[in-house]
């Protein structure tokens, strides 16, 4: 009977190991999955940004007063093209730990790389309305 119970506890745990291992992969997958969409949205903000910049050069040679809202703009595309470069720098694919440790580190890059997503998509909704 000892056996038996011996033997079930060691498949369960070479069961949780194995789920562990998938379930990081799959959020490994998942990241890299949404860095290349926050690299594609990054690299439309830079774009972005630009225009924005060429705007408001042109503002301020014809002395336009009005230029609060484009500066606000350009700004936001600014921090989150940065936030999206502190992710990437800081971002460790190898990560040491024990595999509940990896796990959790995975899962807290995967909701990092969303919000640096959603902001960038915030920062070009916000210029939307200076580009033409």
């Amino acid at each position: 009977m000892n056996k038996i119970k011996n033997l079930s506890l060691i498949i369960l745990l070479a069961f949780t190991a194995c789920q562990q291992q998938d379930n990081e992969l799959a959020i490994k997958k998942t990241i890299d999955d949404l860095h290349n969409e926050a690299m594609v949205i990054n690299e439309k903000a830079i774009k972005t940004t630009f225009k924005l910049d060429s705007l408001l050069l042109q503002k301020r040679q014809q002395k336009d007063g009005d230029t609060i809202t484009l500066q606000n703009s350009i700004h936001q595309l600014n921090l989150a093209d940065e936030k999206m470069m502190d992710w990437m720098h800081n971002f460790q694919l190898d990560f040491k730990g024990s595999k509940a440790e990896a796990l959790q580190y995975f899962k807290n890059q995967l909701d990092s790389v969303k919000q640096v997503q959603i902001q960038l998509e915030k920062a070009i909704e916000q210029a939307k309305p200076f580009i033409k």
